[in-house]
């Protein structure tokens, strides 16, 4: 446990209480422990971590007060205590001087002077406290009557209703869209708001109420391991934080409907530059490939290099890549795309089972190659190629053993 640097237990179902056994892990530099069951307070342990960077404990239920001692670490860059049931005062200096009020929002009664929190109230947590061993019992008599009469409307309502009428939204941040919304703002998933198909669903354009131009990638459950994208596609996007990264506005999500809410990026996808209509010319200048092939190059080492966990995107190539109004360059669709902890036999994934696009794969892994970072290599390297020549990878013109590389 004390090589271990990376530590993500994410959308799970762990309940109890997060333990203090953790400090063994001296090493460790990411803690992701968000959209669990937890509950009790926050170890003070936790402070012991000094190479600790990032902490993700939101969508939990935990109480209490922040330890103290958080303050004290040094080389803390994010934490994200948002959606518990904390209360009490926020430490003040070090690392908490410079929170902003998300971090802890979705929470019971945190505050403080060094965020937009309301001043603390000694007396009112007191009282509280006191009261408590009161009303505490009687709260827990009312909410399972409640419970009781919830389950049973629920009940008699499936029976009544479609079963395919979601309207159920989980934000992945501060921003939350429901179904209801989802629909009024694609005009009902109609056909001329769809940009296009692929393996694991449709993604359609919409415009919020406010005015927020999006795009929403709605998952088809049918399509063979489309949950497993759904969630790799989560996990990757909740954690990145590059501007040639796309980044996700929130996610809507039930038993019967899985939809990621993303940007919508105007300019489309660079397989649509290098292979406009025939009656257009193609767009992209020898200035305009160089700027691209450069902007990729910046996300896929992020991915591969500076995010807490190391991506492999495994799916490369220029219809997942989009161009903005000023074009610039963002890497997307992540859903065949795989997290690799640092020092963990994660690493050494087999790649049996072929994932990627055809010419865009490298050879290795048609022969049961280790996943790697190597194969977003030869895919951006296929890539580039293309970039510059405007011709695929499985080109008509490519026979007999001929290839793009070769040629």
């Amino acid at each position: 446990m004390v090589m271990v640097q990376a530590i993500d237990v994410s959308l799970n179902h762990f309940s109890g209480e997060i333990l203090g056994a953790l400090a063994s892990c001296t090493n460790l530099q990411y803690l992701n422990l968000s959209w669990n069951a937890f509950e009790g307070s926050i170890p003070t342990s936790l402070t012991i971590l000094k190479n600790l960077e990032d902490i993700d404990l939101s969508k939990n239920n935990l109480s209490g007060t922040i330890p103290i001692d958080f303050k004290d670490m040094k080389i803390l860059q994010h934490i994200n205590l948002s959606s518990n049931r904390l209360i009490g005062e926020v430490p003040e200096g070090g690392f908490f001087t410079r929170l902003d009020e998300s971090t802890l929002m979705g929470n019971l009664g945190p505050c403080g002077k060094w965020i937009k929190l309301q001043p603390c109230s000694y007396s009112k947590y007191k009282q509280l406290s006191v009261s408590r061993k009161v009303i505490v019992p009687l709260l827990i008599g009312i909410t399972i009557f409640i419970m009781s009469f919830l389950l049973l409307v629920v009940f008699f309502r499936r029976r009544h209703t479609s079963p395919t009428a979601p309207d159920l939204a989980l934000n992945l941040g501060a921003t939350r869209i429901s179904y209801a919304e989802l629909v009024d703002a694609t005009h009902g998933f109609s056909h001329t708001n769809l940009l296009g198909i692929g393996i694991f669903g449709s993604v359609y354009r919409g415009i919020l109420n406010n005015g927020r131009n999006i795009a929403v990638k709605v998952l088809n459950l049918q399509a063979d391991n489309a949950h497993q994208s759904f969630s790799r596609e989560c996990n990757v996007l909740k954690r990145v934080r590059h501007h040639n990264v796309i980044k996700i506005i929130s996610v809507c999500s039930n038993i019967d409907f899985k939809a990621l809410i993303l940007p919508f990026i105007s300019n489309g996808s660079l397989e649509r530059w290098l292979y406009p209509r025939e009656e257009e010319e193609c767009k992209l200048n020898l200035n305009n490939k160089l700027r691209l092939a450069t902007e990729i190059t910046h996300g896929m080492t992020y991915l591969h290099h500076h995010c807490f966990v190391q991506v492999i995107h495994s799916d490369l190539k220029p219809s997942n890549v989009l161009l903005g109004d000023d074009m610039t360059t963002y890497i997307a669709d992540f859903g065949i795309s795989k997290l690799l902890v640092v020092n963990s036999m994660d690493s050494l994934t087999s790649t049996n089972a072929l994932k990627g696009s055809t010419g865009y794969i490298a050879p290795e892994y048609g022969l049961g190659g280790m996943l790697s970072t190597k194969g977003d290599v030869y895919s951006y390297v296929i890539l580039l190629l293309e970039l510059l020549t405007r011709r695929r990878p499985k080109d008509d013109m490519f026979f007999e053993g001929m290839n793009l590389q070769k040629w």
